[in-house]
């Protein structure tokens, strides 16, 4: 599995225009939602378990990037979404800083694996040497989604 078969145009938010956490994990949920990538009914249950990981504990790893994640029960297969936030977010990020990348993982109750090797794939790619700058100066969406294809 590559970070490259996660995201297309669709799953790709270039700018999220928003101020807070919750309303940046709601905004990527119905994006998802606007995409045809879950129904609309799963919104709150998404967001109260994106909630109760986020309470357990912090998924702004620090360096501007969170790798918000939850397991959804109805939800038909493994949703994924890469957003970026030029401006940042406050994320109580380990480092103390704004969150500019968000990489969100929903997955349903019996794809374990699947959601830790999702996990994997994704800490890997982002714990490459400058990609998250990279990713932060990319012009657009054709440019972003070439450097998530890039070896």
């Amino acid at each position: 599995m590559l970070v490259s078969d996660l995201i297309t145009e669709r799953n790709l938010i270039p700018d999220l225009p928003v101020k807070d956490r919750a309303t940046a994990h709601k905004v990527m949920l119905e994006h998802l939602v606007q995409q045809g990538f879950m129904p609309k009914d799963l919104i709150p249950s998404c967001l109260q378990s994106l909630q109760a990981r986020e309470e357990k504990m912090t998924t702004a790893m620090g360096g501007g990037f969170a790798l918000p994640h939850a397991t959804i029960p109805k939800l038909p297969s493994l949703c994924t979404l890469l957003a970026r936030s030029p401006l940042g977010v406050p994320c109580e990020a380990v480092d103390g800083k704004l969150v500019n990348i968000f990489f969100l993982i929903l997955v349903p109750p019996d794809q374990n694996q699947t959601h830790l090797q999702t996990l994997a794939t994704v800490a890997k790619f982002f714990n490459r040497r400058g990609i998250k700058s990279k990713l932060l100066q990319a012009a657009g969406v054709p440019e972003i989604l070439d450097l998530l294809r890039a070896p």
